[in-house]
């Protein structure tokens, strides 16, 4: 199940990095924001494009490594930080809208998914 997990969320992010790569516009809407300038877009790719393709690769390398337990923790780090940041805005910025809570979910639910089914500590001993 943690390799299921680790593949999709890659696969999400990968989705996500090409799809802000050819429309940037388009995929900043759906998350209520404007690109207004090329700042505003160079931002945005750099997070969306550069940073997500990376993130799916260490996702993709946790679920062909899925026995090495580190990895996949990272990965549940990476997913629980953009909770950590979503809930720092909940109480901050007030509610989001309704096209942000399933994001929200679904890396609260990942993330600590990631945690509870990681495998034991003796099957990443002896990967060392």
């Amino acid at each position: 199940m943690r390799r299921i997990i680790l593949a999709l969320t890659a696969l999400v992010f990968a989705a996500v990095a090409i799809g802000s790569l050819v429309a940037p516009q388009k995929l900043a809407e759906g998350f209520g924001q404007t690109l207004a300038n090329t700042d505003a877009l160079s931002e945005f790719r750099a997070v969306y494009v550069g940073l997500r393709l990376a993130m799916a690769a260490v996702f993709a390398l946790a679920a062909r490594r899925v026995d090495h337990a580190l990895l996949g923790d990272l990965c549940a780090l990476l997913l629980l930080g953009q909770v950590a940041g979503r809930v720092a805005s909940l109480v901050l910025d007030g509610p989001p809208s309704g096209r942000i809570w399933p994001m929200f979910a679904g890396e609260l639910v990942g993330g600590v998914a990631l945690l509870v089914i990681r495998p034991s500590a003796r099957s990443d001993r002896m990967l060392r």
